[in-house]
Order: C-alpha cells, then sequence, then structure tokens
C-alpha cells in the first residue's frame, strides 16, 4: 500500500471510529510529556496544574486553553469574549463589560448561580453575586492565557464549589517581551472598531535589572459606544469605557536564582452613564443606571522550583481583592416601579483577603513516576450593600471566612497509565452583620473527591474517564436573604449542593495523516452530573432559600484541530441537555447545540495568517414561566460568520509590528444567545463589525 492509500485509510478511521462509538465515549486525561497536539489547535497547549508537563490531548479533564496568538486575534472587548470557540463554554448577558456571565457546561446564569463557576485571575478568586450585574470584570489585553476547565473535576486544586467549572486568567509578564540579552522592551497598540465606534489603546513597558530583577508596567483605555444588531436596530445602554492598569514586578534569588518572589498590582475601572440597568437583557421595566465598576487585585507570590531536591516545590501566596460597584441615577421603565428600593443609588463592595500554601513531592523509580501536592487555605470576604435608605435585604452583608486543605496525587506508569486522585475539604462560616433580621452564624463543611484515569494504547489513540463528588456551600445570599416578600425568613437550615460527575472519553493524534508533516488532534467527551440538594428560592411563605430541586446535566463536547503548515482548521463541536428533575422542565442554563468551524492559510513565510470562523447554533427553546406559565420560548438557530488576518513581519523596518483585522458577523445576522432569557426580554447580540489593531514592540 503506497503512502496516500496509506493515509487514506488512516483518516477514513479516524472519522469512522467516533461515528461507531462517539455515542458513548468521552474526554479526559494523558500522561505523556512527549505526545505533540496540533499547534493550531487548543489540544497542543500545554496545561498547568499536573505534575509533568502535558498537553491538553494528554490530560485526565476536558479542558481548553487560550494563548496570547488567540487573544490578540480575538481582538475582545471584555474577558467573555475570549471564549467564544471552547466547546461547552458560553457567555450570556450581551457585550457590556459589566453584564457578562458565565455558563459552563450548563451552569451558571442568574446571580445565584454564580458561585457555581470559580474565575480567578493569577491565581486570585473574583468573586460578585450582585442582583443583575455580571459575575467578573477584566481588560482581555492585560491577559496572556486562559484556561477552561470543563467539569467539577478541578474543584480538588482550586475550591470546592466548582460544579460547573474553572475559568483561569493570568497576566502578562515581563519576561514575555524581553528576550535573551535586552533589558527595555516597549509595546505601543491602538485599535478602533467600526459597530458602535469603538476605541482602544494599549502602553506596555517591561524592564530589566540586572538577572535579578524585572518590571512590567501596563496602561489600557477603551471605549465604546451602544452598538447595532443584525437588522440595524441601536441597543440602547449597551455602550462601555473602562481603563485598566498593571504593575508587576519578580526578584529572582538563591542559588541560580532559582527562586522567587513576585508582586503584583492590577485595576479596572468602568464608568458606564445610561446603562442598561439589567445586565442579562434590555428589560424595559428595569430602564437605565449610571453603574461605576472598579475591581483591584494585589498578589504576593514567592515560589521555590525543585532543584536537585525531589521534595521541595513550594509556592505560597498571599493576595487581596475588592470589587466595587456603585449605582447611581437609576430611572426604571417602568413608572410603577419608581418606588422600589432597587433603583436607589447604592453601593455593593466585595474585599477578599487569602492565603494559599502549596508543596510538590517528587517520586520516581523504573517505569514510574508520582507527584504529591499538599497545600492548605484560608480565605476571609467582607461584604457590603448600602442603599439610601440604610442595609439591602436582598444583598445581605457579613463575612464569608474559609479554611480548606487539599491533596491531589499524580501516578503515572510505563508512559501509558495516568491515574489522578483529588481530594479537598474546606470549612466554611458564615456570619451575618446586625441588620439581617433572624440571622446567626452557620458553618458548613464542603468534600471533594475525585479520581481520574487516563490509558494511552500507542502514540495515536487514549481513553481516559473520571469521576468526581464536589459539594457546594450555601453562599451569604442564599442564607441570610429576606427579600422576597412578606413572611420570607432567612434561610438557616440549608444543606451544600452534593454533585456526582463522570466524565469519559477518547482523544487521536494522528501525524502524517493527509501530508508529510501534518497533524490531526481529536478529543471526545461525555459528561453526566447529577445534583442533589440543589438551591433555589423558595416561592412560599418561610425560608427565601431552600434545597428543593435536583438537576440531570449531560453533554457531549468535540473538539479538534489539523495543522499542515501553510493551512489549518479547528472545530468545536457541544450538546447539553439539562433536566430540572423535581419538575421535569429543562433548566433556563441549558445552552443551544453549537458547532464552530474554523478555516485559515498562511502565506509569506508563516508572517500572514487568515481565516474564516462559522458559528452554528440550533433552534432551541427555553421554559417560560411568564407571562404564559407553562410554555416554552421557541428561539431560531442562527449561524455567525467571521474573517480575520493578521500580519507579523519578521524582518526589516517593520519587523515587531503586528497587524490585526477582523469583519465579525459578515452578513449582519440577526441573533440571540438563549441563555440571555425569553423572547421578550432576550437581548440582540452585536451585527456586523469590522474591528482593526495596530501594534508594535521596540526592545533594545
Amino acid at each position: 500500500m503506497d503512502n496516500t492509500k496509506r493515509r487514506t485509510a488512516r483518516l477514513l478511521t479516524v472519522i469512522a471510529v467516533p461515528a461507531l462509538i462517539g455515542a458513548s465515549l468521552p474526554a479526559h486525561a494523558q500522561t505523556s510529556a512527549d505526545t505533540t497536539a496540533a499547534p493550531g489547535s487548543f489540544l497542543g497547549r500545554v496545561i498547568l496544574g499536573f505534575g509533568r508537563a502535558r498537553t491538553a490531548i494528554d490530560t485526565p479533564q476536558a479542558v481548553s486553553t487560550l494563548e496570547q496568538e488567540d487573544i490578540d486575534r480575538e481582538q475582545a472587548a471584555t474577558p467573555g469574549d475570549l471564549l467564544r470557540t471552547v466547546p461547552g463554554a458560553t457567555v450570556q448577558g450581551g457585550d457590556r463589560m459589566t453584564g457578562q456571565r458565565y455558563n459552563i457546561r450548563g451552569v451558571g446564569g442568574d446571580a445565584s448561580d454564580q458561585n457555581r463557576i470559580i474565575i480567578s485571575v493569577d491565581g486570585v478568586e473574583k468573586y460578585g453575586e450582585l442582583y443583575q450585574v455580571g459575575q467578573f470584570f477584566g481588560e482581555p489585553e492585560l491577559y496572556r492565557r486562559v484556561e477552561v476547565l470543563r467539569g467539577p473535576a478541578s474543584s480538588a486544586l482550586y475550591g470546592s464549589g466548582a460544579l460547573g467549572g474553572v475559568v483561569a486568567f493570568e497576566t502578562k509578564d515581563a519576561a514575555d517581551f524581553l528576550q535573551m540579552g535586552e533589558t527595555t522592551a516597549l509595546r505601543v497598540k491602538a485599535g478602533a472598531n467600526s459597530n458602535g465606534g469603538g476605541t482602544l489603546g494599549s502602553v506596555i513597558l517591561a524592564q530589566r535589572f540586572g538577572e535579578s530583577v524585572e518590571v512590567l508596567a501596563a496602561l489600557t483605555h477603551r471605549r465604546e459606544g451602544d452598538y447595532k444588531s443584525g437588522d440595524g436596530t441601536r441597543v440602547v445602554g449597551s455602550g462601555m469605557a473602562g481603563t485598566s492598569g498593571l504593575l508587576k514586578g519578580t526578584y529572582r534569588f538563591g542559588d541560580g536564582n532559582e527562586q522567587t518572589l513576585s508582586l503584583s498590582l492590577s485595576r479596572w475601572r468602568s464608568n458606564e452613564d445610561g446603562a442598561n440597568y439589567s445586565s442579562v437583557a434590555d428589560i424595559p421595566d428595569f430602564g437605565t443606571v449610571d453603574r461605576k465598576a472598579q475591581d483591584d487585585t494585589a498578589t504576593l507570590v514567592w515560589t521555590n522550583p525543585a532543584s536537585g531536591t525531589p521534595w521541595l516545590d513550594s509556592r505560597v501566596q498571599l493576595s487581596y481583592s475588592r470589587t466595587l460597584i456603585d449605582q447611581e441615577n437609576a430611572i426604571p421603565g417602568n413608572p410603577f416601579l419608581a418606588g422600589n428600593p432597587l433603583f436607589e443609588d447604592a453601593f455593593y463592595q466585595y474585599r477578599t483577603l487569602a492565603l494559599r500554601a502549596e508543596n510538590r513531592f517528587t517520586f520516581s523509580g523504573e517505569g514510574w513516576e508520582n507527584y504529591l501536592t499538599v497545600g492548605v487555605t484560608a480565605s476571609q470576604q467582607k461584604r457590603a450593600a448600602q442603599r439610601e435608605s440604610g442595609a439591602i435585604s436582598f444583598h445581605p452583608e457579613g463575612k464569608d471566612r474559609r479554611y480548606g486543605v487539599f491533596l491531589q496525587n499524580e501516578f503515572i506508569w510505563d508512559d501509558r497509565l495516568t491515574a489522578v486522585l483529588g481530594l479537598r475539604a474546606d470549612r466554611i462560616t458564615l456570619t451575618p452583620s446586625g441588620d439581617v433580621v433572624g440571622g446567626r452564624q452557620r458553618s458548613h463543611t464542603a468534600q471533594v473527591a475525585s479520581l481520574a484515569l487516563h490509558y494511552r494504547f500507542n502514540e495515536e489513540w487514549a481513553v481516559f474517564g473520571s469521576l468526581a463528588h464536589t459539594e457546594r456551600a450555601p453562599s451569604i445570599d442564599e442564607v441570610f436573604d429576606v427579600a422576597t416578600g412578606a413572611g420570607k425568613t432567612v434561610s438557616l437550615d440549608l444543606r451544600p449542593e452534593r454533585a456526582r460527575t463522570v466524565d469519559l472519553g477518547f482523544s487521536y493524534a494522528g501525524r502524517n495523516v493527509l501530508a508529510d508533516g501534518d497533524n490531526l488532534d481529536l478529543k471526545l467527551t461525555v459528561f453526566s452530573n447529577r445534583i442533589r440538594d440543589k438551591i433555589e428560592r423558595f416561592s412560599g411563605p418561610g425560608p427565601t432559600y431552600a434545597n428543593i430541586a435536583r438537576a440531570h446535566i449531560r453533554g457531549i463536547e468535540l473538539e479538534g484541530g489539523y495543522d499542515a503548515g501553510n493551512m489549518f482548521g479547528k472545530f468545536a463541536y457541544s450538546r447539553i441537555l439539562g433536566t430540572d428533575q423535581t419538575t421535569g422542565l429543562q433548566l433556563t442554563s441549558t445552552p443551544a447545540d453549537e458547532l464552530v468551524l474554523e478555516l485559515g492559510g498562511r502565506a509569506f513565510e508563516q508572517t500572514l495568517e487568515y481565516g474564516w470562523r462559522g458559528t452554528f447554533a440550533r433552534k432551541s427553546k427555553r421554559w417560560n414561566a411568564s407571562p404564559a406559565p407553562g410554555a416554552y420560548d421557541h428561539l431560531p438557530g442562527y449561524g455567525v460568520n467571521d474573517l480575520y488576518a493578521t500580519w507579523r513581519p519578521d524582518q526589516g523596518a517593520l519587523a515587531g509590528l503586528e497587524v490585526q483585522l477582523a469583519v465579525n458577523n459578515v452578513f449582519d445576522k440577526q441573533y440571540r444567545n438563549i441563555l440571555d432569557g425569553g423572547l421578550a426580554t432576550n437581548e440582540p447580540r452585536r451585527g456586523r463589525d469590522l474591528r482593526m489593531s495596530v501594534g508594535r514592540n521596540f526592545s533594545w
């Protein structure tokens, strides 16, 4: 059989196997560090959090990673825009900075869902639970990497309660800009977009002092006006503006400068006048509000990686996070709501002080390796909320104090079998302020246990699976909220939610499939997540919240990539089904089935990259309790097409220049995201938008 026939047969095998067993198979881990996935694919990215470096295709978990090139190409205005090509991850709430919430595998949406997904920046957890406001605020230009871990298997390392998953952002560092022998680097960038008349300006300075000290300073400002949807309708209140800054310094010391001490300070601030009060949709009753938002993060990190001893690979992090929302001049759209305290001038604040310390022990023998990570965490969050008339009953003040211990053990045998065991226990104590009527201190213990297995048959095929038990303790809102009407009381008897999750899958890493030197990667995951004692609002008199619901969320995720040097392609497909087992209805947090396809090429010695991306969502239905109880809203499917090009000359006077050009929603499609609400309130997404940015790196 000649090479062409052999490659054709191999490709047919790759297509046929998923077709035969894809309905029941899944996706998870692996162990070999030398398996190299397609560079153009998420599956080829190195994943953090494991004892030995590995790519996404070789991990015992469904995970996608965006690197700097992805972030630059996306020209994102908000952090949520970066997740558009990640299977199983969806952002709802429109395009404004303070209006986005995260949904992973059908978990996430309402304010009470926000603590079921962990969002972190440089390992610092960000938290928000404010009614009608988004979950996380930040500037995409400051990030160099984003990891999206789908499912609760990451709870052992990241914290109990991650029933949906984890989104971990990592900020830029001076080393990203300084090459060997350079002491100073400067990056300037300007950008604009047509739909909404947006502008962007960014300046980053990196400086190296000798061999021990590196410093980075960054400043970014972004502004966009109200955008128009596909049919030309102006979406009032969708404009935004934000300014961000980052200051980061690293000091290296010890024998060989192997130890590091890093300090990072960041601030993001937004001032939105006349913004839609509702972050999720342009609901007429809510009207508009002047909203100021500020997010501050400070971290101090010491690391001592193993250097000659397998017993010492330590990391200690002390962090402080503060998120502040200030709302004024609210104008409700419904005049009957004019006296509602929801529309009074008010401020909300979250302040969190946290400590995390961990160490990794390495053991090895003939044919096996073992990495044991143990650690402790401690944190205290203080919540403040005040309005003109006093305390806010629907957003009670109080303290959330947590102590945790965790363990992750990764065992590798013969470079074929990997077993990862994760254990965690958190003790959570909630203390209300004196303004909470009937409130008193409550404590809970949340436990996590997970086991993931990955087995590699050969250099191409691998299978994996995992079982995880995760618990989420009640939040301050859920225990002490008494705002839903007469006869409501605090919910002191709440139990932690419990989730049992099963993931199964297989992966294929093919080399020289259609041509010499090409790569074809596939990863399929099937999952089932059963949530018991789910906490929801209770409509009758008595406690505001109760453990009255059960949910079953299951689905399939398929992702892959092909890379042959001058041409590449990617695809991501997700189908998620969510059922409220108490009522038998579909969960309103269930996203539409989605397929993302991307085809691209490279030219001029790969300095020019260009491509097309299509996002196709299936028609879907959403349960609507009002105004027609017992009915579903049917939302049409859609296809949105994008074009992009990136030029990075690497020689001559233009070396260091970067030009990004994109046309999003080329055909001006009018479409809506099902997670944004029913047909009566669902805000249409952005129509055709031309985006362009020009950046230049200088170094000496």
